[in-house]
């Protein structure tokens, strides 16, 4: 009947969902549409209610498939809370009706699939739905795709079932039922009784034994379903909510990380802290206050002044995700670098020794001063330059526009209770291709315990980070390119079996995959680019290249002499002036015996007459030391101060034989 079942769908997409006589299309008005798409939102919102406050999984939607999605009554709820929502239908006009209302909506995050190619294609999701659907399926075909969609949840996923299991139709209604159901010549006579089509196929109310449902469930790897009652028509069903907690035949040490689901979180507590409730309430002025009253009333800073090695169990995260925060921000020596929400200053004392301008930003003197005496007790090394200090307001950053290179949110964006004048700022302060970068929580950090603590104790905000909304601000104020990093800080632990599996993309790369993107669910570390243009130049090592061309040389033992040499910038990086401490570029000599042996690293060094542009070129007069008789191997080459001989970098330096008489 899957034929008469799509005429049918096309002719009457809603009442197919929902079998009320307004959702009729002979009736269906622009109200009809209205409530029609609002119970979808009922059932969506109470759905994510009820698993985050009684089953206990904290639901970060990422990808959720709707398993005979309709015409999108539930699709489009879910679009708006999910990453990508997967949508899959039999009917042709259902998933063609479908698309028409995301079209309307304006929503871009659905993909909508036909049953063929959902099975040909073996992805697992976060949360999957199937609501009114396996009543109009026989009970072994019914079963069949439970299991099957049961195996479609990701471990630490959710699944949402609803099944009938009772009919409470008359023996009378039941048999007539079964028998249209079975023999479609029944069914066009009674249609043409009651005045339908008689093509019309026959809705039908098959029931489930729910003894055979938990077994399936116990069999796939779930527990401790959650069962809700509810009642259509007649039929007497449950809604089944159970978290996939592990696969059989996976152990626990290469379960991908945090999806081991919590003990059930239970509904929210009388003392649960909303934190926008927060932030509404509260004005930048008091929320400063708080924060200034939490450094100044700190007992001991030991703790602060000695991250990111303050505590064993917390120092492998600080540094992996550090180091990937430095990698996507592009740093190089000399660059005025702006942290924001500071602190103590423990990663600006950082970046102070690798030769970076720190600008020191927090709203908290007493944090300011604590920075201040760490880098009285542990000074920098060798020349570096010394930082600056800045008290914030809450609104505006006491900076000229274009006036910063870079800047660094590490754990503090998601504590400003105003992102989106915050963002305003960077916007403003950033140079042209400036780089904000921002290591920070994600999207349900102030549910979190840890967080519901903090804001309860010290009164600081806990805030999600919404890269959505975060995104479409930042367009506003000039930045043009958002990347995010996908990493992870917990390793994951292999045989040598399995890792020459994960190398050879097996099935073991695709758990490795499962891990990385369980830790992502509760991070963002992203980088926002600002339109406009950034040279690179030689205080960084990629880009630099350079062609040399010398002449022979003759030399009188314990006399200098001189030689000449044409060097051009060949590479795409600007060279900076040789006076300049970090970068600046220079005519590097090493010197090698005869038989090739090196006698002097470091033989000598001159200046070039400017700095060059790439493509440029200069001749270079070098006066050089004095060396005893004999035969010398002189090799010619550049050298950016503090950052890397070109040689290191893959450029060909040549070689001149020196006769010393």
């Amino acid at each position: 009947m899957s034929d008469a079942w799509d005429r049918f769908a096309a002719r009457e997409p809603y009442f197919a969902v929902i079998t009320e006589s307004r959702f009729l299309s002979s009736t269906f008005d622009a109200a009809a549409e209205t409530d029609f798409f609002a119970t979808g939102e009922a059932h969506v919102s109470s759905l994510y209610e009820f698993v985050v406050g009684t089953v206990g999984a904290h639901l970060t939607p990422l990808s959720v498939l709707e398993y005979g999605c309709g015409p999108g009554r539930l699709l489009l709820p879910f679009a708006r809370r999910a990453e990508k929502v997967t949508g899959v239908d039999r009917s042709p006009a259902m998933l063609e009706a479908a698309r028409l209302h995301a079209a309307r909506a304006g929503v871009t995050n659905i993909e909508l699939v036909d049953e063929e190619t959902f099975r040909a294609d073996r992805r697992t999701f976060d949360l999957v739905n199937c609501f009114l659907l396996f009543q109009r399926l026989r009970r072994r075909e019914g079963l069949a795709l439970f299991r099957s969609l049961a195996l479609r949840v990701r471990e630490g996923g959710v699944g949402v079932f609803h099944l009938p299991y009772r009919s409470r139709a008359s023996r009378l209604t039941a048999g007539l039922r079964w028998t249209r159901s079975r023999l479609p010549v029944v069914n066009h006579l009674v249609n043409r009784a009651l005045r339908k089509p008689h093509a019309m196929p026959l809705i039908e109310g098959n029931t489930y034994e729910l003894n055979e449902v938990l077994t399936i469930l116990q069999e796939t790897g779930f527990d401790a379903p959650h069962l809700v009652y509810a009642t259509h028509g007649d039929l007497d069903g449950v809604i089944v909510h159970a978290v996939r907690r592990h696969r059989p035949g996976v152990s626990r040490r290469e379960e991908p990380a945090g999806t081991r689901v919590a003990p059930t979180a239970g509904r929210r507590p009388p003392d649960f802290i909303d934190v926008r409730e927060m932030i509404a309430k509260a004005s930048l002025d008091e929320l400063n206050a708080t924060a200034e009253r939490y450094f100044s009333s700190l007992d001991t800073i030991e703790h602060h002044i000695t991250k990111p090695f303050a505590r064993v169990e917390d120092t492998p995260q600080l540094l992996i995700s550090l180091g990937t925060l430095l990698q996507g921000l592009s740093l190089a020596p000399g660059m005025t670098v702006l942290e924001f929400g500071a602190g103590t200053g423990w990663l600006s004392r950082f970046l102070s020794q690798l030769g970076c301008r720190m600008i020191i930003l927090d709203v908290s003197p007493s944090a300011l001063a604590i920075a201040r005496e760490l880098y009285e007790r542990q000074p920098l090394l060798g020349e570096r330059p010394a930082p600056t200090f800045l008290t914030f307001d809450g609104r505006t950053i006491d900076l000229q526009d274009g006036s910063v290179d870079r800047i660094i949110c590490f754990d503090s964006f998601h504590h400003a209770p105003n992102p989106q004048e915050v963002l305003a700022e960077f916007g403003r302060i950033l140079t042209p291709r400036g780089i904000a970068g921002f290591a920070e929580p994600g999207p349900r950090h102030s549910l979190t315990p840890q967080s519901q603590f903090e804001m309860r104790t010290y009164g600081v905000i806990e805030n999600d980070i919404d890269i959505d909304s975060i995104w479409q601000t930042a367009r506003r104020f000039g930045f043009t390119d958002l990347r995010l990093a996908a990493y992870s800080v917990p390793p994951f632990h292999v045989s040598l079996a399995n890792y020459k599996d994960l190398l050879a993309a097996g099935e073991t790369y695709g758990r490795w995959a499962e891990w990385t993107r369980s830790f992502l669910q509760d991070v963002r570390m992203f980088f926002l680019n600002k339109a406009g243009s950034e040279t690179s130049d030689s205080r960084r090592p990629d880009g630099l290249q350079c062609e040399i061309k010398a002449a022979e040389v003759k030399a009188k033992a314990g006399q200098p002499y001189a030689i000449e040499a044409t060097v051009r910038n060949s590479g795409r990086s600007r060279w900076l002036a040789s006076t300049e401490a970090i970068g600046g570029v220079s005519l590097g000599f090493r010197l090698y015996n005869a038989d090739g042996g090196l006698a002097d690293l470091e033989y000598a060094r001159a200046p070039l007459p400017r700095a060059l542009e790439p493509d440029e070129e200069t001749v270079v007069t070098a006066e050089l030391p004095p060396l005893e008789r004999g035969s010398y191997i002189l090799e010619i080459d550049c050298v950016a101060n503090q950052v890397a001989w070109f040689a290191q970098l893959g450029t060909p330096a040549p070689r001149i034989t020196l006769e010393v008489a």
